[in-house]
């Protein structure tokens, strides 16, 4: 299981970097060759999907299935997962009906709320109805992703990822070549979209059909089991993307759609962090919902204490160098025209930072529903202090201004999270304290340091600012390993060698 579950992350963590790589390059592209506020018009239409602003009223139907595959396949009651896959089906097909139905009627009312200008709007129109028309498959898809998550299948998911992603690539590349309108790039990402749902759609068929799942009616039990579930995902969700993805919504009801292209080419380096990690510690899920069936407290435990620690150990240093060396990854990525706004961008980073703290103990507390209630109502609190923030200075930094209160939230509610999670947990409360202020303070000392360096040295190139970030996160790694990392989170990584086969097993 472990075995598997280190193979998931590493395939994850290359495949979705190769993805992310390829996403970013194509920004400066359109933005170049058609505009800000065109890019604001396609990021809009983006929102209204499962990926974008949709995601938070999708009922966690991904969530749960891979939570039903996986307790499936503990206890080996394919019959009882027959039954929930069958309700999941029915649920995600009502859903796709209703959302779809809504964007398409609603159309003409987002053209005007948008504020999009007489120029755009016959073609924002219909890229609105193609968008309405491909979630009747993307919604039942995070049904099929779910299923093929929950068999740990996350090879053929990446795959599908980076091949999507390429082809969307290649294709906008030419789009711009042949100087076509810019709606053209809204309907190549949204065939790339519906190329990967179908691939996965096939995939969740066959390893069903493998164990002879076949759609029965569900049962009352059932029913209300998993629509607690989804009810519970769907309040976090809903709270999760007030500050999030319904963001540039937001801005765009406030602004319009060039702030929108403003405000999502701010976020979208930190947005794109944080989808990696959510990706990276995806795996752990199924592994999760395995070990909580067998009642195995000991290894979830252990699994929650190595995540709290370790995986900001790993992901905050990245994060703060890129933070630290905003300026010159905005002037080398978009160039000029948004340079002024780049410190937006580095302090948009506090808000992945902050989540790497939590990411783990959420995600595996997916399994526990007292648990995962008690963590949505502090988010509850996060999005209060979000929105007050975000109020009182919306005047002063325009779209700017969802950005701060962003910040001020996700730091403002940190300590209590982390509380609630040790607390689940039974972690020792003092170890618990000393290892993570620890390492806030390396990294503390070590962000000023680099912010003086690059005071003194022109990062001007991307091997200037690859080379300063690997020296910068080499250090703090090092700081942690010696005074934040105890034995038993040491034994992890000659245990991790030897599953991937880097080093042999002591005789």
């Amino acid at each position: 299981m472990i075995k598997r579950l280190v193979q998931n992350t590493v395939i994850s963590a290359l495949s979705f970097g190769v993805a992310a790589l390829l996403g970013l390059a194509v920004i400066p592209l359109i933005i170049q060759t058609w505009g800000v506020a065109e890019f604001g018009l396609i990021v809009i239409s983006r929102l209204l999907l499962p990926s974008g602003m949709m995601a938070v009223l999708d009922l966690g139907l991904s969530e749960v299935a891979t939570q039903v595959v996986a307790r499936a396949r503990e206890h080996r009651n394919w019959t009882q997962a027959s039954r929930q896959i069958a309700f999941l089906g029915a649920i995600s097909i009502a859903l796709t009906l209703i959302l779809s139905a809504a964007i398409w009627l609603a159309t003409p009312l987002l053209v005007i709320l948008m504020k999009v200008d007489a120029a755009h709007l016959e073609t924002f129109t219909r890229i609105m109805h193609y968008t309405a028309l491909a979630n009747l498959i993307f919604v039942p898809a995070l049904v099929w992703e779910g299923i093929v998550k929950g068999f740990e299948r996350y090879n053929l998911l990446r795959v599908a990822e980076v091949t999507s992603t390429a082809a969307y690539v290649a294709l906008t590349f030419a789009a711009a070549r042949a100087e076509t309108g810019f709606e053209v790039v809204a309907y190549i990402y949204l065939a790339a979209l519906v190329a990967r749902a179908v691939v996965i759609g096939i995939a969740a068929f066959v390893a069903l059909r493998h164990k002879q799942v076949r759609l029965l009616p569900w049962t009352r039990e059932i029913r209300q089991d998993i629509l607690h579930r989804c009810v519970l995902l769907l309040q976090g969700k809903l709270m999760g993307g007030v500050s999030g993805p319904l963001q540039p919504f937001l801005i765009g009801l406030l602004f319009g759609p060039k702030a929108v292209g403003t405000y999502d080419a701010l976020v979208r380096l930190p947005r794109i962090s944080k989808i990696v990690v959510s990706l990276l510690t995806s795996a752990l899920l199924p592994v999760a919902s395995r070990l909580d069936e067998r009642g195995n407290a000991t290894s979830f435990q252990r699994l929650g204490d190595l995540g709290l620690i370790m995986m900001p150990m790993f992901v905050v240093p990245p994060l703060a160098a890129s933070a630290i060396l905003s300026p010159e990854i905005m002037n080398l990525w978009i160039g000029p025209l948004l340079a002024p706004y780049a410190f937006w961008m580095g302090l948009s980073f506090l808000v992945p930072i902050c989540a790497q703290y939590v990411t783990i103990g959420s995600l595996i507390f997916l399994t526990r529903p007292e648990v995962q209630a008690r963590l949505n109502r502090l988010m509850a609190v996060q999005l209060l202090i979000w929105a007050a923030v975000a109020a009182a200075t919306l005047h002063l930094f325009a779209e700017r201004a969802l950005i701060l209160g962003q910040v001020v939230g996700a730091i403002a509610i940190l300590p209590w999270q982390l509380r609630e999670l040790r607390n689940a947990l039974e972690l020792d409360r003092s170890r618990f304290a000393k290892a993570i202020g620890t390492q806030l303070a390396i990294l503390v000392v070590a962000s000023i340091f680099l912010a003086v360096i690059a005071g003194y040295i022109r990062f001007d190139s991307v091997l200037k600012l690859a080379l300063g970030s690997m020296v910068f996160c080499l250090m703090t790694w090092a700081l942690q390993y010696l005074l934040v990392l105890e034995k038993r989170h040491r034994a992890v990584f000659p245990a991790v060698g030897q599953l991937m086969g880097l080093t042999s097993k002591s005789t």
